[in-house]
């Protein structure tokens, strides 16, 4: 995607930081650590991947849900902070489960329950469609109706 837009992929590559986190306190914390690089270098996006893997295994059964939910939603809000005070844009993937039921409406929910679905700005599903296209549709949005754009991943970057 570099060589398409005419971009050093080496210079690309340095700018691109990664930590991976090993439990939900550690991911608690990169949030943390990400608050102090930005004080030091312009963060524009910050991207958490799986964001309730950690709190679901770590989490067990109904006697947890209230203590998980709370460090879910702190988590949450942490990462809201960090967008308002860089302007920068976070984006967290997370799985959803089908809820069959639901009889009107959308039966998948995002896992997390409504700390994530009410705190995320935007809700975007993704999924496979034919011939590699991919299909981004859009759930919720302060302001944009619902709908859905089609587009493909390829070497060159995105292209609809």
């Amino acid at each position: 995607m570099c060589n398409y837009l005419g971009v050093d992929p080496e210079t690309t590559l340095r700018r691109i930081h990664i930590a991976r986190a090993f439990n939900s306190q550690h991911q608690v914390l990169l949030v943390d650590k990400a608050m102090e690089l930005a004080k030091e270098i312009k963060v524009k996006l910050l991207i958490v991947d799986s964001l309730t893997s950690h709190f679901r295994a770590e989490f067990l059964g109904r006697g947890s849900l209230a203590e998980r939910q709370q460090i879910l939603n702190r988590h949450m809000h942490d990462l809201l902070n960090f967008a308002t005070l860089n302007n920068a844009a976070i984006v967290v993937t997370n799985q959803v489960a089908a809820k069959p039921d639901a009889f009107f409406g959308d039966p998948t929910r995002p896992i997390g329950g409504h700390v994530v679905g009410h705190t995320a700005t935007f809700r975007v599903y993704l999924r496979k469609g034919k011939a590699g296209k991919r299909i981004a549709r859009l759930i919720d949005s302060p302001n944009m109706p619902e709908g859905e754009a089609v587009f493909n991943v390829t070497e060159d970057g995105i292209k609809d």
